[in-house]
């Protein structure tokens, strides 16, 4: 009788359920792509300006509600239609947000990506927003919003019409299972943080410009370092 090593058995148990799974792993991945939809690359033509928060298209990593992972696709967010799109060539392909909760997005440097999250507090519940600052105390987000706008120009006697984007990043602190929209503006935003006088000196130390985002960051994380966020 032929006898067959527990060693060989193992080895042709390990290679079948390999044959089973990966089709299985592919078939999960093509049902996340399924539920997004194509694009007609031409829907803005005439429009001036751009929907999309990165000039550039850059790689990323998409992972679902049941925490499968799309790795390495072209990507942007379409703040006129407030999702992310895929770019596959000359194709383009529209995100179905309800199966989609987190996005991250590839920075310049190697393994940094700027974070995008869904599921936030009202106003923001079911939209993705962008990850500024995550802290013990609070986190702060940036929703960024573009719209097309027309305008009737005068031009030489005649009227004629301009379609324009026009993009907006609203920033929100969370905290408390609250979320508020914040005024970049110094005596606006001190006010509501509180420690008026700390973080007035600390800006003024460091020359902060609230219109910068990495001088953001910085005021946050003075502020939470200090005890004032408790």
């Amino acid at each position: 009788m032929l006898k067959i090593s527990p060693l060989y058995f193992f080895l042709f148990f390990c290679c079948f359920s390999f044959l089973i799974s990966a089709p299985l792993f592919a078939q999960e991945t093509d049902v996340l792509m399924t539920n997004s939809r194509g694009i007609d690359k031409d829907r803005y033509e005439g429009v001036k300006g751009s929907p999309y928060l990165f000039k550039e298209w850059r790689k990323g990593k998409i992972i679902s509600a049941d925490a499968e992972t799309i790795e390495g696709v072209l990507l942007n967010f379409n703040g006129e239609t407030k999702g992310f799109e895929i770019k596959k060539g000359n194709s383009f392909i529209e995100l179905d947000p309800k199966w989609y909760i987190r996005v991250l997005v590839e920075k310049e440097k190697a393994e940094e990506y700027t974070v995008f999250q869904k599921n936030f507090l009202p106003p923001l519940a079911n939209e993705f927003t962008r990850v500024v600052y995550k802290g013990a105390n609070f986190s702060v987000v940036e929703h960024f919003i573009s719209k097309i706008e027309l305008k009737i120009i005068n031009n030489v006697g005649k009227n004629e019409e301009l379609r324009k984007f026009y993009s907006k990043r609203n920033y929100y602190l969370i905290k408390d299972k609250k979320s508020t929209l914040l005024k970049l503006k110094k005596k606006s935003l001190f006010s509501f943080l509180g420690h008026k006088s700390e973080l007035e000196n600390f800006s003024k130390k460091e020359k902060l410009k609230l219109s910068s985002e990495a001088d953001l960051i910085k005021l946050f994380t003075f502020y939470e370092e200090n005890g004032f966020a408790q």
